[in-house]
C-alpha cells in the first residue's frame, strides 16, 4: 500500500495555515486565517508533495490494483487542492491584484504539474493494465465480476473510472514522444498562462466599463434616449478591442495553440477533441444541433424586430432618423412585455427580496423535492473572505438529529474585482474514499443597496435557482471517487441539473412562498404569477439567437487549423462577422451574447468548444420537466411534480451519481427513455 502522506508539508512553517488540515466544520477553508503570502509556498509544497506521491505510484513494483493505483491517485494532492481552492476562490470573488498576479505567474508551473501526471507512461500503463483486466473478465463472461491482484472486486463505477482515465491519458497525449511531447508541454503551459491572463483582463475591462459581463447589459432596458443606448452598447461591445485591456492577441494565440495541440493529439481541430470527451461524442452532432436551431431562432428574432421597431417609431423619445437596432431590444421588449402581460421588473421587484427568494424560494423548493433543511451558521460565515457571505449547514431531513449532508455558502453581492456573472464551485468534494462531505458555494453579482432590502429582477431570481441546481448536484454527491463526484461530469451535462432547477421558480406553491411584498408581506397577486407563467416563448427570438451566436463563435474559433487562424488582431471582428453570417445569424440585428474579446467562458475558463453545452443540456432539461409533470411520480395530486417521490428518484438516479456511471444511463434510469428534443423546441418557440 502506498503511503500518501505529503512529506512536503514539513517544508511549510507551522505558522502557515495550510500546514495542517482545516479545523472548521467539514473542512471549510478558513479564509480569514489566510494571508496572501501564505498561498504560494503552500502551492509549491503541494506540487512537490503530489509529484512524490505520483512517483511512488508509478514506481511501485507490485501489480496495479484498485488500492495501489486508483485509490492512491485519488488520495494524492491534498495540500495542493486546499491551497488552489483558496487561491481560485479569492481571485474570482475578491479584489486581489496580488493574487491575480500570483495566479498568472503560477499558471505555467501548474500546467507542467498536470503534464507530469498526464504524460507519465508508467501511470498510464498501470491504468491500462487494470482496464484490460476488466475487459478480459467481462468480455469472456459478461456476468463475471472482475477482481484485481489483491482480490478486490472492481465494481462498475470503478471500472468506469479506470476506462475514463485511460481515455484521458490517451486524449492528453501520453503516446507522444520526443519533440512532439516537448511541444505539447510547451503548448499546455502557454495556454494556461494565456487563459489566466484573459480572465484577469476581461474582469478588469468589465469593471472599467461599468457593464455586465455579457453584451446586452441590463441598463439598456431603462436607458433613454436612443443615442445613450448606442453609447452604452458600444461601451459593452468594445471591451477587449483596444487599450490596456485588449485581448485580441491572446485570443488569436489561444486559438492557434489549441488547433496545433489538437493536431498533435490526432484530432482535426480542438472542437472535435472536446466533443470526444463529452456526451455529444462528435463535433458533427454539435454542429447538427446548432444548425437545426439557428434558422427558426433567427426567424423569430426578425418577426419580433418588426413589432419592436414599430413601437420604437411611435415612442415620443425617438428622434427623426433613429431606427431600431441591437441597442434597443431590451427597452422595447420590456415595454411589449408590460403591455402584453402587465409585468416588468419594476412591478415585480417589491415582491422579490433576496432573503425571501433564497430561504423561502430556493431552499423551500429543495425541501419539498428532497426533504433537506437549512440552518444558518454565522459562526462559520465569520471565517469567510467578505462580511456579506453567508453559510448554511444542510441536513438530510428535519431537526438537529438529521444527518449532516454538507455546507452551502451564498456569496450574492458584487464587489470590486469580482468576476462577472454567476457560478458554483465545490470547495470540498464529497467522497466515500476520503470520508468527506461536500462544501459548495454559489456566487452571484447583485448590487448591494446602501440601505434597505435587496430587490431582485426576475432574471436574478432565475439565476439564483439555476446556480442552486449546481449546488444540489454537488451536495447530493454519493460516490467513492472524488474526481467522479457531483458536478465532475461532461461539460454538456453539467448544466442540466441547474437548468431543471430554474423551472421551480415559477411553480405555484414555490412562488407563493417567496414572492411577498417587501413592505407588507402581501403575496404576489395570482394574476401576476399567472402572467409570468403565461409568457411562454415570449422574448425567445432574441434570447435564443444571442446565445446561439456565442455558441457559433466558439465553434468557429475552435474548428480552425493552425494556419487558418488570423495573424492580425484587426481581423478578429471580421472573423466574427463572417462566422455568424455563415451560420445564418444577422449580428447587426442580434449581437452574440459574448463577443470574442470578452468571451471568458471560452478564452478564460473551461468552456472552449463547449459553450454549446447549455443548449445540449436544455434538451434533457425540457424533457425532464415534462417527466416531472406527467410521467413516473410526476404530477402527483396536481402538484406538477413538486413531491418527494419524484425528487428522490431524480436525486437517487441522477444527481447523486456524478460521473460514476454514464449520464445517459442515469437519465434513462429515472426517465425511462432517452431525452427527446421536442419539449425544447416547444419551450423556445422553435417548432
Amino acid at each position: 500500500m502506498i503511503d500518501s502522506t505529503p512529506a512536503a508539508v514539513d517544508a511549510l512553517p507551522e505558522t502557515n495555515p495550510f500546514a495542517h488540515p482545516w479545523e472548521l466544520d467539514l473542512e471549510l477553508p478558513d479564509f480569514a486565517a489566510v494571508k496572501p503570502a501564505d498561498i504560494e509556498p503552500a502551492i509549491r509544497a503541494g506540487m512537490a508533495a503530489q509529484r512524490a506521491e505520483w512517483e511512488a505510484i508509478a514506481a511501485d513494483p507490485a501489480a496495479p490494483t484498485v488500492e495501489n493505483t486508483v485509490a492512491a491517485v485519488e488520495r494524492s494532492g491534498e495540500l495542493l487542492s486546499r491551497a488552489l481552492t483558496v487561491l481560485y476562490t479569492l481571485t474570482s470573488a475578491t479584489d486581489s491584484p496580488e493574487l491575480d498576479a500570483l495566479e498568472e505567474s503560477l499558471a505555467p508551473d501548474l500546467a507542467a504539474h498536470e503534464d507530469a501526471y498526464g504524460l507519465d507512461k508508467r501511470l498510464y500503463r498501470r491504468f491500462k493494465s487494470l482496464d484490460e483486466l476488466v475487459r478480459s473478465a467481462t468480455e469472456a463472461t459478461p456476468a463475471q465480476v472482475p477482481v484485481d491482484a489483491d482480490g478486490q472486486v472492481i465494481d462498475a463505477a470503478t471500472a468506469r473510472y479506470i476506462r475514463l482515465a485511460v481515455e484521458e491519458f490517451e486524449r492528453e497525449g501520453v503516446a507522444l514522444t520526443g519533440s512532439d511531447a516537448d511541444r505539447l508541454r510547451a503548448i499546455n503551459a502557454r495556454l494556461t498562462a494565456l487563459s489566466t491572463r484573459f480572465a484577469t483582463l476581461t474582469t478588469k475591462a468589465m469593471h472599467a466599463a461599468g457593464v455586465a459581463n455579457f453584451t446586452a447589459t441590463p441598463e439598456l432596458a431603462t436607458t433613454t434616449p436612443h443615442a445613450a443606448r448606442l453609447t452604452l452598447l458600444a461601451r459593452s461591445t468594445g471591451r477587449g478591442l483596444s487599450g490596456e485591456y485588449d485581448t485580441r492577441a491572446l485570443v488569436l494565440e489561444e486559438a492557434r495553440l489549441r488547433a496545433e495541440r489538437a493536431g498533435l493529439l490526432g484530432y482535426p481541430h480542438h472542437a472535435e477533441l472536446v466533443a470526444s470527451e463529452s456526451a455529444a461524442r462528435t463535433g458533427q452532432a454539435v454542429g447538427e444541433l446548432l444548425t437545426r436551431l439557428v434558422p427558426p431562432a433567427m426567424a423569430n428574432a426578425r418577426r419580433d424586430r418588426e413589432v419592436y421597431a414599430a413601437r420604437m417609431a411611435a415612442d415620443p423619445d425617438t428622434l427623426p432618423g433613429e431606427i431600431f437596432g441591437p441597442a434597443d431590444w431590451l427597452r422595447y421588449e420590456e415595454a411589449e412585455r408590460k403591455e402584453r402581460f402587465g409585468i416588468d421588473d419594476a412591478t415585480l421587484a417589491p415582491y422579490l427580496e433576496l432573503h425571501n427568494v433564497i430561504e423561502h424560494g430556493v431552499f423551500y423548493a429543495a425541501g419539498r423535492l428532497y426533504g433537506i433543511t437549512f440552518h444558518e451558521r454565522p459562526d462559520l460565515a465569520a471565517h469567510m473572505y467578505a462580511p456579506d457571505v453567508r453559510v448554511w449547514e444542510v441536513r438530510d431531513g428535519e431537526g438537529d438529529e438529521a444527518p449532516l449532508l454538507g455546507l452551502f455558502i451564498g456569496d450574492y453581492y458584487a464587489r470590486p474585482g469580482k468576476h462577472g456573472g454567476a457560478w458554483m464551485d465545490c470547495l470540498v468534494e464529497q467522497s466515500h474514499l476520503t470520508g468527506r462531505r461536500p462544501v459548495v458555494i454559489n456566487c452571484l453579482n447583485l448590487t448591494k443597496p446602501e440601505a434597505g432590502p435587496t430587490l431582485l429582477t426576475w432574471d436574478n431570481v432565475i439565476t439564483a435557482f439555476h446556480e442552486f441546481g449546481h449546488a444540489l448536484h454537488g451536495l447530493f454527491a454519493d460516490t467513492r471517487w472524488p474526481s467522479a463526484s457531483g458536478t465532475n461530469v461532461p461539460r454538456d451535462v453539467v448544466e442540466f441539473p441547474s437548468q431543471v432547477n430554474e423551472k421551480w421558480a415559477l411553480h405555484p406553491q414555490v412562488i407563493a412562498s417567496y414572492a411577498r411584498h417587501v413592505e407588507n408581506g402581501a403575496p404576489l397577486p395570482e394574476s401576476l404569477a399567472e402572467k409570468l407563467r403565461g409568457q411562454g416563448a415570449f422574448g425567445q427570438g432574441y434570447a435564443t439567437t444571442e446565445y446561439l451566436g456565442a455558441a457559433v463563435l466558439d465553434q468557429a474559433w475552435h474548428t480552425l487549423e493552425p494556419q487558418e487562424v488570423p495573424a492580425d488582431v484587426t481581423a478578429v471582428e471580421a472573423f466574427e462577422h463572417a462566422a455568424l453570417e455563415g451560420a445564418g445569424i444577422d449580428d447587426a440585428l442580434v449581437p452574440p451574447r459574448y463577443r470574442t474579446t470578452y468571451f471568458a467562458h471560452v478564452f478564460g475558463g473551461g468552456y472552449a468548444a463547449a459553450y454549446y453545452a447549455y443548449i445540449w443540456s436544455e434538451v434533457m432539461d425540457a424533457d425532464t420537466i415534462e417527466w416531472f409533470r406527467t410521467d413516473g411520480e410526476g404530477g402527483k395530486d396536481g402538484d406538477l411534480g413538486l413531491n418527494r417521490e419524484a425528487g428522490e428518484r431524480f436525486r437517487r438516479e441522477f444527481l447523486s451519481r456524478g460521473d460514476s456511471r454514464d449520464p445517459l444511463v442515469s437519465y434513462r434510469a429515472y426517465c425511462g427513455r432517452n431525452p427527446q428534443i421536442a419539449p425544447l423546441l416547444r419551450r423556445r418557440g422553435l417548432n
